[in-house]
């Protein structure tokens, strides 16, 4: 039977590296982001479904269940377990091992490894700082020209909470990477990860350039186009984007609190030059504040995506559709 190894991290944390380097051993197989968990784990408030059905009857019918039987949540988790461990060795080829690389499995960590008491888990780390910069870069190569974290807060906040609480919780039980430590230090990481998952000289995929696909039609096709082996050159990039009153006014209120102290376990601070500014990019911080006041109208107040859709539900099918 095919085991699997689960990349836990917040997205644009560097985990389609981590799953290249890793395909690049032979030792397994992977597709993309799989991400099928999602639908069967996580049935919380902060994993609030869109669908076709009114996701919160199903909520409320399964608490009906766990009060009427108390081996409901024991046998659904072994049930979902079953289930995914035949699609992950189909989905493998034969190979020993199968990579689940999700980034928002962050939400549900403590429910995969209940699930799957005998998977590998690697935990990535970025500075988080660092990561929604490149939400930014990510954006903007999609078309969005305008400065809007909160488009993945859940990430960002609730993801990052709950993946931090995780790791000291089973710090024993995984293997904690960090992806500053990884590309200036490859070899020496892979080494250590190596020992954890039981492969000897995983280092040696440095020889030969990273695969160029991992499949699938999710994930990160930017790094993969851009580096062809493990790179450092723009490590420290992402404190350029931080460029004005606006956006640095976000950071530092983010990073703050007991989210700064969380971090500052992995050695995450602010950088010391981050209270200065250029005076000449106040009217870019004030560009940024108002279309991230627009982007927040169309995106939460008016979803006009939301309109569309339904207006073109409605004409193909003759009746509405509700969401929770």
């Amino acid at each position: 039977m095919t085991k699997p190894i689960f990349i836990l991290s917040l997205p644009r944390s560097g985990s389609t590296l981590l799953q290249r380097l890793l395909l690049s051993s032979g030792h397994c197989a992977t597709l993309g982001e799989p991400s099928l968990l999602l639908r069967f784990l996580g049935n919380d408030e902060a994993m609030t479904r869109k669908a076709t059905y009114w996701e919160f009857l199903v909520t409320i019918s399964m608490k009906d269940m766990r009060k009427t039987w108390s081996g409901f949540d024991k046998e659904y988790r072994a049930g979902v377990r079953d289930l995914m461990m035949r699609i992950y060795s189909g989905l493998s080829g034969g190979k020993e091992w199968f990579i689940d690389k999700t980034p928002r499995y962050a939400l549900i960590a403590e429910e995969i490894l209940e699930t799957f008491p005998d998977a590998k888990i690697i935990v990535l780390w970025r500075h988080p700082l660092a990561v929604v910069a490149s939400m930014f870069f990510f954006g903007r190569e999609r078309g969005w020209r305008y400065w809007f974290p909160q488009e993945y807060a859940i990430d960002l906040y609730e993801g990052l909470h709950r993946l931090h609480t995780f790791a000291r919780n089973h710090a024993d039980r995984i293997c904690e990477v960090r992806y500053e430590e990884l590309v200036v230090n490859p070899e020496a990481e892979l080494r250590r990860i190596g020992a954890y998952l039981g492969w000897n000289g995983l280092e040696q995929v440095l020889e030969q350039p990273l695969i160029t696909s991992v499949g699938g039609s999710l994930g990160d096709p930017t790094g993969v186009k851009k580096f062809d082996r493990v790179s450092s050159d723009s490590l420290d990039a992402w404190e350029k984007v931080y460029s004005n009153w606006y956006r640095r006014r976000w950071a530092r209120r983010y990073f703050s609190g007991t989210r700064a102290e969380a971090m500052a376990h992995y050695s995450y601070t602010l950088p010391k030059n981050f209270i200065k500014t250029n005076p000449l990019n106040f009217f870019v911080g004030i560009k940024d504040w108002l279309l991230a006041a627009n982007r927040e109208e169309r995106r939460f107040q008016h979803p006009v995506w939301l309109r569309r859709f339904l207006r073109k539900y409605r004409k193909t099918r003759g009746y509405d559709v509700a969401f929770r």
